[in-house]
Formats: structure tokens, C-alpha cells, sequence
């Protein structure tokens, strides 16, 4: 009965308002007005926190800083910068690799910052910032051994370890089609495999060697990139998801950002900072 007497008084209000020519306008949905041509304008205010998805192992592009147990690194800093300038309140969420783009397109988080190659296959998914930084893969092999890897040839019967999900597990790939050589691709759910290339157990790791260097680094394991060209330049964006006003909105601010940076010289500080060469690009 309680049920039915709401019914019934719900319908006699929406019969009164009618009645009175009621001026309370139907707002109506984000999808109604779209429909209807109306514009559905967002602003930076609208946008409340924007989570960035980050995975927490991949320095020195991103990594957890021992001493203050939070993430750090460069794409840490970059997400300060575009916050600061914008004010925005941008919070960096740990998030699995293997799991990060589901992440995205389930809205769990706004984007990814963990240098995301831009492809012609990801912009079929995706919309993507203006590129901030070049990370073409190299070959990484022990040291001394940077001549065992000169040409894509020398690939032949090798193990290579590679992130999987990645642009690299692609080009890979190609590159046994393209120079008919075999070779074992071992596949990673990490963004890197620096250790098992120390120790042997992979003839080389195929990433960013600005990554694989600083890793190599910090755990002593004395590593280097092979003599072998890169197979192809690699340009990095923030990804974000399509039809959406709220992503429409941060990849205009990201774009618009990263090109003041590139502009005023602070990304080219940034990159020199924490990746130790200026790989930067703003277009």
C-alpha cells in the first residue's frame, strides 16, 4: 500500500505542476541533450579528483619512494606540474600493468602515466595528449656483451624478454616477420626484466633503456644497451578513454600543458632531472 500511495501522489504532483505551468525546466540527461544539440559544457571545476594510473615499478619514470612509501619519479613530477598549473587535484593510483588499460576503460582511472607508446592500433581505442617524451626500445644485454646484438639477425635463437600488453611484445613481433629471424619472445607482466638478463636466464631484455639503465643501476646488475639500432621511433602520450566529455576535457588540458612545458624549457628540466637526458618532444 505504501508503495502504491507514492505512486499515486508522485503522479498527482507531476499533474499539478503541469496544471500551474510549472517553470522547473527538465535538465534532462548528458545523452538527452547531446541528442538534442544542447551543449553540456564541462569545466576544470567539474572534473573533482582525476586518478592516474601508475604502476609503481618502472623507474625512473615511476617508482615507490622507500623513504615516504608514496610514488615518485617522472611521470610523478609531470602529474605535479599539469596539477599545479591547473589547479587540479590529480592523485597517482598504483595499479598492476597487466591490468592497466581495464582500468581505464572501466573508468577506474582518468589515464596512464607510464609512458604510453601512441600507435595507430591504441588511437582506435583511445584519444591521446600531445607526445612528451621519446622511449624507443632498445636491446638490453649484459655488459661486454653489446656486440652479440649489432643487427636483427643476431636475434637468431635468442632469448628475449619483453612486458607483455606492451607496444614492444608487438614490435618484436614484426621484426620476426619483417627480417625473417626466429628467436623466443618471453613474455613479462612487469614493466621490466633487467634482473633475469644479469643473471643469464635471458640473452636480452627488448625496453626503454633509460628504464632498464636506471634499474640496472640501482640493483648493480652492470647492464647495457646492445649495438643495434632502435626498430622504430617511439612517441609517449597520456591515453584516455573516447566518447566521454570529461576525457575530451583532460586531454585538452594535458595537451595544452605539456606544450607550455615544452614551450618554457621545464619539461626538457624534467626529463634532465630524472631520466638524464633530454628525450622530450611537445608535438
Amino acid at each position: 500500500m505504501k508503495k502504491l500511495f507514492c505512486v499515486l501522489l508522485t503522479g498527482a504532483m507531476v499533474l499539478s505542476l503541469a496544471a500551474c505551468g510549472g517553470s522547473t525546466e527538465d535538465s534532462g540527461t548528458e545523452e538527452q541533450k547531446k541528442e538534442a544539440g544542447e551543449e553540456t559544457a564541462l569545466s576544470k571545476e567539474d572534473l573533482g579528483t582525476i586518478h592516474v594510473g601508475i604502476d609503481g615499478a618502472y623507474p625512473p619514470y615511476c617508482f615507490l619512494n622507500d623513504e615516504t612509501d608514496e610514488t615518485d619519479g617522472f611521470e610523478v613530477a609531470m602529474m605535479k606540474e599539469i596539477a599545479e598549473r591547473n589547479g587540479l587535484d590529480i592523485q597517482c593510483d598504483v595499479t598492476a600493468w597487466d591490468g592497466m588499460f581495464s582500468a581505464l576503460d572501466a573508468g577506474r582511472i582518468d589515464t596512464v602515466a607510464e609512458s604510453i607508446t601512441i600507435t595507430d592500433e591504441r588511437k582506435e581505442d583511445y584519444i591521446f595528449s600531445t607526445s612528451y617524451i621519446e622511449a624507443s626500445n632498445r636491446f638490453i644485454v649484459r655488459e661486454g656483451e653489446e656486440g652479440t646484438i649489432t643487427s636483427f639477425e643476431d636475434l637468431a635463437g635468442k632469448k628475449i624478454g619483453v612486458a607483455s600488453g606492451q607496444e614492444a611484445y608487438s614490435q618484436l613481433e614484426e621484426i620476426k616477420q619483417e627480417y625473417k629471424v626466429e628467436f623466443e619472445i618471453i613474455p613479462y607482466d612487469s614493466s621490466t626484466n633487467a634482473y633475469d638478463v644479469s643473471i643469464g636466464r635471458l640473452d636480452a631484455s627488448y625496453m626503454n633503456p633509460i628504464a632498464a639503465l636506471s634499474t640496472s643501476d640501482a640493483g648493480e646488475m652492470k647492464l647495457a644497451v646492445a649495438e643495434c639500432p632502435a626498430y622504430v621511433a617511439d612517441y609517449c602520450g597520456y591515453a584516455f578513454v573516447k566518447n566521454s566529455d570529461r576525457a575530451e576535457l583532460l586531454e585538452q588540458i594535458f595537451s595544452e600543458t605539456i606544450e607550455e612545458m615544452h614551450q618554457d624549457g621545464t619539461l626538457k628540466e624534467l626529463c634532465e632531472k630524472w631520466l638524464g637526458a633530454d628525450v622530450s618532444t611537445g608535438v
